[in-house]
């Protein structure tokens, strides 16, 4: 059966059985109020004409905030930005495009600092599309119990699951708990994911609020298999019929698995003295990182091997704990906190290693003390906060500074600008590393701090849209060069960025757009972007079956410049330098539908709809040897409770 004719009765089914439950919904609840109105309902005693009225909260009142009680409320509606963040990332993926399959890397077509302290990050990056860092694990505060349900298919076969559940123990004490699992077959050989994300969150303060405590514990756990990528590109640009199933397309590796695993466990708690205007607080957090990459046999692709009588197992673990101890100054709309944090970092390999008569160390341990200090002040419509925490310390010296001004002018204009300065060290992996690869063995104590210095200015009108600007310079930028070998830069990398967002609304219609302009001034040879990233959306929106059925349909538009996206290297599970094959300069349409009932919403998209035109000739690519997805059917429910 031709792919447009079973396109086109899918969608038919589910628009069909979508009505249906909408239908049988609302004879039910037809019923129930016959059985209380009528009928049965008739039937009164004096016992039972006590009458219950059920309460309604807002959505409003239900509360969503991190560690730095930076605070969200739920978000029930059905907007076209509510749309582009229902995706496996659970977020807006405009500046991303990623791999064939759900739980794959993705690449980046913008450059940013994602860096949140002075400690160096550990390995394997590209593991983390779904991983949640300690600033992002929830606090809950709500009236009634609360409950998040949704659903994504995978690709192929398999599923995108995600539910929290919080409540209120009584007014002092918040819980709440949510798993996040992933499985997703892929369309190719050896590229299943597999991922595992599970927290629990507990929110306390006394009732004279003298005493409060914030703790979670967060765990996180990913399986990829790798493939290497395609072995003979010309299966895939030439494919015709015969390759048109993928999993008949050949891969360069056939036995290479990685995993990661993460754990963090946090309490934070404060005791507030002199009516409490200061706050002696305390701060513990212990985390756990492993890394694995497996093979039972080397190949010549990724490089030679000394060891080839048994199965490979590149094993790296980073064990850190952290304690926090100072001061908190309140008053009115002023916040000042200051005090010393103790740090231990474990960074561990397999063993004591030799190769080519250069001894590789078993292990990095550090013990180190850092100064930190934050700042919130709110003058009317201006608010300012800072961050500063200055490692004083060997190991750790350096500093991260960041300030941020926002202030509200006339008419519903807002500015803001944030300033980021940070000296730290590079990350694990690019210091030391083991493998049985042998090319893939290195220490360099001697690297430099990055020095990074990032300036951002936005500017935002309810009509006339968000515009930003972006820029970053980077000295000792580290990376992995041509060779996945890791390489430091002396000269620097400058990069600047402006984007521009804004939805217009005409009756029923609307037209959403993205813009981002971006160039890389110093450092082209290391870092290659597009020079442009285009998003554009037309959609119809209308309520239907009085008032009660929300639909939203339209098509989605992508487009950016061809560019050499940096490479993929499995044994790393991170990318490196590339200069001999572009990606880009492909659209990506998709048509979408999405329905909304009170709170529940269902999404359906056809996505990479266009590939349907070059099935015989496709040309898309992620990353070198990596297609992009050929044309799927993805769909997802979410469902919030709040009783």
């Amino acid at each position: 059966m031709p792919v447009k004719a079973i396109v086109l009765k899918l969608f038919l089914f589910n628009i069909l059985f979508f009505f249906a439950l909408l239908n049988t919904t609302a004879q039910i609840d037809k019923g129930l109020q016959g059985i209380r109105g009528g009928g049965l309902g008739n039937i009164k005693s004096k016992k039972d004409s006590v009458k219950v009225k059920i309460k309604k909260l807002p959505a409003t009142d239900y509360k969503i905030f991190n560690v730095k009680n930076d605070t969200i409320t739920v978000d029930t509606t059905l907007t076209i930005r509510d749309y582009e963040r229902f995706n496996p990332l659970f977020k807006d993926d405009f500046p991303f495009l990623s791999f064939q399959n759900t739980g794959q890397p993705v690449t980046n077509l913008s450059f940013d600092i994602t860096t949140e302290d002075i400690m160096p990050g550990f390995i394997a990056d590209t593991k983390l599309t779904d991983y949640w860092t300690h600033t992002q694990v929830p606090f809950f505060k709500t009236p009634t119990p609360y409950s998040d349900l949704s659903y994504q298919n995978g690709i192929n076969q398999g599923q995108v699951v995600n539910s929290v559940f919080a409540t209120n123990i009584n007014p002092q004490l918040n819980i709440a708990a949510g798993y996040r699992g992933l499985s997703s077959l892929g369309l190719y050989k050896r590229s299943i994911a597999n991922s595992d994300r599970v927290f629990v969150s507990l929110n306390y303060q006394s009732k004279n609020e003298h005493y409060k405590l914030k703790a979670y514990y967060y765990t996180y756990h990913k399986i990829n298999e790798e493939n290497g990528g395609l072995k003979d590109v010309l299966q895939f640009e030439q494919a015709g019929d015969i390759f048109s199933d993928r999993s008949r397309i050949e891969v360069n590796l056939n036995d290479a698995e990685n995993d990661l695993k993460k754990r963090r466990l946090y309490a934070g708690q404060s005791y507030g003295i002199l009516k409490n205007k200061f706050l002696l607080v305390d701060r513990a957090t212990y985390s756990y990182h492993m890394y694995q990459f497996t093979q039972n046999k080397p190949v010549d692709i990724l490089g030679k091997s000394t060891q080839t009588d048994k199965k490979f197992k590149d094993s790296l673990n980073l064990k850190s704990f952290e304690n926090f101890a100072g001061l908190q100054f309140k008053i009115k709309q002023l916040k000042l906190e200051s005090g010393i944090r103790y740090i231990y970092q474990y960074y561990s390999l397999d063993s004591l290693k030799v190769l080519n008569g250069k001894t590789y160390p078993k292990f990095l341990e550090y013990n180190d003390l850092s100064l930190d200090n934050s700042l919130k002040v709110k003058l009317g419509k201006l608010s300012l906060k800072g961050q500063l925490n200055i490692g004083f310390t060997n190991n750790i010296a350096g500093y991260y500074l960041e300030a941020n001004a926002s202030y509200t002018l006339p008419k519903n204009i807002h500015l803001s600008a944030d300033l980021k300065s940070i000296s730290k060290r590079p990350d694990f992996k690019y210091i030391l590393y083991q493998s049985a690869y042998d090319k893939y063995n290195w220490y360099h104590p001697e690297y430099k701090n990055e020095l990074v210095q990032k300036l951002q200015v936005k500017l935002s009108h309810k009509i006339f849209g968000k515009l930003s600007l972006n820029q970053i310079i980077v000295n000792n930028y580290t990376y992995f060069g041509t060779d996945s070998l890791p390489r430091q830069d002396a000269t620097g990398v400058k990069y600047t960025a402006l984007k521009y967002q804004n939805d217009y609304r005409y009756k029923h219609w609307g037209i959403s757009g993205d813009v981002l302009l971006q160039k890389v001034l110093d450092g082209k040879d290391i870092l290659s972007l597009p020079a442009y990233v285009l998003r554009g959306s037309l959609f119809y929106s209308h309520y239907f079956y009085q008032h009660n059925l929300y639909v939203q349909t339209g098509v989605t538009a992508k487009y950016f410049e061809a560019f050499y996206a940096r490479a993929y290297n499995p044994v790393l599970a991170d990318f490196l330098v590339q200069d001999y094959q572009k990606i880009g300069g492909y659209p990506i349409v998709d048509y979408f539908i999405n329905f909304k009932v009170k709170r529940f919403r269902l999404y359906f998209k056809l996505q990479h709809l266009n590939s349907l035109q070059k099935q015989k000739n496709p040309d898309y690519y992620v990353a070198p040897l990596q297609p992009y997805r050929d044309f799927n059917i993805r769909f997802g429910i979410r469902w919030i409770f709040f009783n």
